[in-house]
């Protein structure tokens, strides 16, 4: 297969899947700060597909979600979405809201202690 149809079969089906409420699953872990927060992953919320999550299961510190939104015919960013935290007992996940569009490419990233 030629590199354009590569593109445009991977592009379909994967929108074809996400058309049909499938979701790709979440990324691996990212890379921690010493000290900061670990096992950090990113995935599409289970409550909104047109938001993109990033969670750090422990550890104090700061992150970000990072990923692509896509539509119909078209991918824009990377975006970084608001940022999450983990503090004195309390925490937010981090999120990004692609609005019609659907994140693609996650990626938790800016991992500080």
């Amino acid at each position: 297969m030629t590199s354009t149809l590569k593109k445009f079969v991977t592009t379909t089906s994967a929108s074809g899947l996400l058309a049909a409420g499938v979701v790709l699953g979440a990324t691996g872990a990212a890379q921690a700060a010493p000290g900061g927060p670990s096992g950090c992953t990113a995935y599409v919320s289970h409550t909104d597909i047109h938001t993109a999550v990033g969670w750090c299961t422990s550890g104090s510190g700061t992150w970000n979600v990072q990923a692509m939104c896509a539509g119909p015919g078209s991918t824009h960013g990377p975006y970084k979405g608001d940022p999450g935290y983990r503090t004195r007992g309390m925490e937010k996940a981090a999120t990004l809201n692609c609005g019609g569009g659907y994140p693609t490419n996650l990626k938790v990233v800016d991992i500080k202690s």
